[in-house]
């Protein structure tokens, strides 16, 4: 029974760190905050609140705005890749685990451009996000 009750403690420990390691890696939950971050980190970094939220109202779905950040980086070896963030903030969380099917489907292609450091699209709350490891640490 002893054995049983540390495992059982240690399982639940072991969760409660994926846990809080798993929430640590989501973007800025507002959408100005999120570029500001993006621009004090050298990306490009633009809020639009206008055409995308009209093209997903159209499919009827509430998108407030879409955050983009990009930024090209040289490795050591002289390599160039690009780092990109894309962050859709929807109005309710519904919205967003409506949308996440159709926010895959267009990730696919700027998955193709990128690093092999991937982050599929993820849902957090109201706001759905992909894009590369350092430009998803860099939106916060």
């Amino acid at each position: 029974m002893k054995k049983f009750v540390r495992i059982l403690s240690l399982t639940l420990v072991v969760v409660m760190l994926c846990a809080t390691l798993a929430s640590c890696g989501a973007p800025a939950k507002d959408a100005a905050d999120a570029v500001t971050a993006l621009k004090e980190e050298g990306y490009v970094a633009v809020n639009d609140t206008t055409v995308t939220p009209l093209l997903f109202k159209a499919a009827g779905y509430e998108l407030t705005s879409v955050v983009t950040g990009s930024k090209v980086v040289e490795d050591k070896d002289g390599n160039k890749s690009t780092e990109i963030v894309v962050v859709y903030y929807f109005a309710d969380k519904d919205n967003a685990e409506k949308a996440l099917d159709k926010v895959k489907e267009n990730a696919k292609e700027k998955q193709e451009e990128s690093a092999e450091n991937w982050v599929e699209p993820t849902r957090s709350g109201s706001m759905v996000y992909f894009g590369t490891k350092a430009a998803i640490k860099a939106a916060k």
